[in-house]
Formats: structure tokens, C-alpha cells, sequence
């Protein structure tokens, strides 16, 4: 489908709930309300016949923004949605139960940054660790300085020793 029908068919269903930006010939941005978000999708994937490719958050001062992909295949660019959730509770509706593809990435956002995305049919972490704190989520902001980290931020050099096995540097095994 061509950009241009596109964004008009998706301005014609919901109006004044969405935003719609094209910043670059690859990439067209839909800045959605929140309590349309799961229709969005919906239209997107079911009506429009996009398909689902993946997610991302990202912690912001005041909140997290939640972007979701969309390849259009056939016309090589992609349909970006996005949506901000306020702190210091974000949530939203899931859209995992109209994309079932979307329930990894779900999981993902939440164990990363906290946010609680409704009524998901399993939202529990994807890669925690058992050593890792229950109330840690390591690219939310403001766990940054409540916990301690496993590994220092520079220690690439001690890392790729102890992986080859060698003894760190001025000691002698």
C-alpha cells in the first residue's frame, strides 16, 4: 500500500487521536493517544494487513515511550506507532492478544523499564536472572543508582582476560 493512501485511511479512521509525521521516505510516524493504541494496532495488522515486527521502550525523565514496527514489505518502508506513558506507573493495553507475535517484545518492555501492559496473557520476565533483584529494572532511570551492578562499566579489558583465561594484570596465578 502506498505511503500516501496509507497515513490518509489511518487520518480518516481516527482523526484528532493520532499524529501523523513523515521524517524521512522509509519511515512514516503515527503519535497515538493511548486509549487507542490497541485499535491502531489492530487496523494496522488485521485491516491494513501490515504486518508486526517489533518493539522498543525508552526511558524518558517523565515517562517511557513505547514504539511498535510495522514493515510495509511490498513499498520498502516502515509504519512506526508510538505512545508515551507517564511515571511513575506506565501502563497500556496489550496488543498481544490481536498479535500474538507481540507478547516476546511485551515482556521484554516490561522487564526492562516496568511497563505493566494489560491484560497480557503472561507478563512475566524474559531474560532476569535469578540473582538479579526483583524490583530491578536495568533501563529504567531511576534504578540506576538504587542498585549495585554486576560488573563495572569499563571492565572490558579484565572481561576478555577472564574469558581467555588469563590472569589479571601484576598477578601471577
Amino acid at each position: 500500500m502506498q505511503k500516501e493512501e496509507l497515513k490518509k485511511k489511518i487520518a480518516e479512521k481516527f482523526g484528532e487521536k493520532v499524529t501523523i509525521d513523515e521524517r524521512s521516505e522509509k519511515r512514516v510516524y503515527i503519535y497515538v493517544e493511548n486509549d487507542i493504541w490497541v485499535d491502531l494496532a489492530d487496523f494496522l495488522f488485521n485491516d491494513m494487513d501490515i504486518r508486526f515486527d517489533t518493539g522498543v521502550g525508552l526511558d524518558d525523565r517523565d515517562g517511557v515511550e513505547i514504539m511498535f514496527f510495522f514493515p510495509v514489505d511490498s513499498e520498502h518502508y516502515f509504519v512506526t506507532i508510538k505512545t508515551f506513558l507517564k511515571k511513575p506507573n506506565p501502563a497500556i493495553e496489550s496488543i498481544s492478544n490481536i498479535i500474538p507475535g507481540a507478547k516476546w517484545i511485551e515482556r521484554e518492555i516490561y522487564e526492562m523499564y516496568e511497563v505493566n501492559f494489560l491484560n497480557h496473557p503472561d507478563l512475566r520476565p524474559v531474560l532476569r536472572c535469578d540473582t538479579r533483584p526483583k524490583d530491578f529494572y536495568p533501563h529504567k532511570r531511576e534504578n540506576k543508582d538504587e542498585h549495585e551492578m554486576a560488573r563495572r562499566k569499563n571492565d572490558g579489558d579484565d572481561r576478555f582476560n577472564e574469558i581467555w583465561g588469563k590472569p589479571e594484570k601484576g598477578k601471577n596465578p
